[in-house]
């Protein structure tokens, strides 16, 4: 076919190519060049536009291969005034949950042509605005802030932009802004019912504000408040509850929280606010002799992936980051007014949950209790 440059003469012609030349970043001129077309084909097939024969399409691809070529979706964004990249913004990536959470999001938007940019707040309001002001900056599709830290300057911008963007459980709809509203509350409830449904009368609820980072994440004040209003909704008699708040990374405050707890509180199951903070909750016990779930039960909230594999395996409250990234990931996409979106929760339960003590020497006693 005239015109089309063989694959192996396409790898010499890049050989010969100077050193110098090599060491600088490729241009789209260069993979132009390399496979012989035009600018508008390479453009086409770097963004999935137009008829291109399936032969154009390989050359294109073999030299963008050959010479490493990565596109500058910025300064295309620049130019075009548009993009395929959706900024997310999570609250700490040495928290799985929203780790998972950044994964669900990037393979998510990568199904429809997509990618993701991606910032952590750490839990400062003044970090959290800054990721705000410098994605809004890049020109993107759309914006997704998936922590529960509010800053309402950070949402007036954002409101501003006329972006579509969905932020995690702060707020009203407004614009073309969307609010996802996790069932925080659901979840503790369902944690609740599932311990009194095994007996269990006395709680330790485990909270980790993250005063000592910023302001605390909604998300933990609806948990806390989905836990008392589980509490005092059960109409079983003798229900306490020992509420304790630790500060601090998430582990490091559940392993405090046994400490400042065990031995002056009376106890068979604790509730903890995350996974963390219940892998933290599992070392305290662990380091005194206590055993998961014989002496005391435990339930964490998140259903992260480590969760499984801690031993016993932890009953969690499921956040689904699949479903989550979905609901986003369409939100952003079709950019529509800015709507209520609930995603439901569910208890995964595990070893790490079963009767308390007593109920099992009194159903023990039972059984070998001679007959009348």
């Amino acid at each position: 076919m005239k015109g089309v440059v063989p694959t192996k003469q396409l790898k010499k012609i890049a050989a010969r190519r100077p050193a110098q030349a090599t060491a600088k970043r490729p241009k789209i001129q260069d993979v132009a060049a390399l496979a012989g077309v035009s600018l508008g084909t390479v453009s086409a097939v770097l963004n999935e536009n137009g008829r291109i024969g399936e032969e154009t399409r390989r050359r294109v691809q073999e030299a963008i291969a050959t010479l490493g070529y990565r596109p500058d979706i910025y300064a295309s964004n620049m130019a075009r005034r548009q993009t395929r990249v959706f900024g997310v913004i999570v609250s700490n990536l040495q928290n799985p949950f929203f780790a998972e959470t950044a994964q669900a999001m990037e393979d998510e938007a990568a199904k429809y042509g997509y990618q993701i940019s991606l910032m952590a707040t750490n839990f400062l309001p003044k970090q959290h605005r800054d990721a705000v002001k410098q994605l809004l900056g890049s020109r993107l599709a759309g914006l997704a802030v998936l922590t529960s830290e509010h800053d309402e300057v950070s949402r007036r911008l954002v409101l501003a932009s006329g972006l579509p963007a969905v932020f995690l459980d702060v707020g009203k709809p407004e614009g073309k802004v969307s609010i996802l509203r996790v069932d925080s509350k659901g979840g503790m409830s369902a944690a609740v019912q599932h311990l009194i449904s095994l007996g269990h009368r006395d709680f330790l609820f485990v909270k980790n504000s993250q005063k000592g980072h910023g302001t605390p994440l909604l998300s933990h004040r609806l948990r806390d408040q989905g836990f008392a209003a589980a509490i005092r909704a059960c109409k079983v008699k003798g229900v306490k509850a020992h509420i304790v708040d630790v500060h601090g990374p998430g582990a490091d405050a559940g392993y405090k929280a046994i400490e400042l707890m065990y031995g002056t509180h009376k106890f068979t199951a604790v509730i903890a606010t995350t996974d963390m903070v219940a892998m933290g909750v599992y070392h305290g016990l662990h380091s005194r002799g206590v055993q998961i779930p014989e002496d005391v039960s435990v339930v964490g909230f998140d259903n992260t992936y480590f969760s499984r594999f801690m031993l016993p395996p932890l009953t969690s409250v499921d956040v689904p980051r699949i479903e989550l990234s979905q609901l986003v990931v369409a939100a952003l996409l079709q950019d529509e007014p800015g709507r209520l979106i609930d995603l439901e929760t569910t208890l995964v339960i595990r070893l790490s949950t079963r009767e308390p003590a007593t109920v099992q020497s009194k159903a023990k006693f039972s059984r070998n209790r001679p007959s009348t």
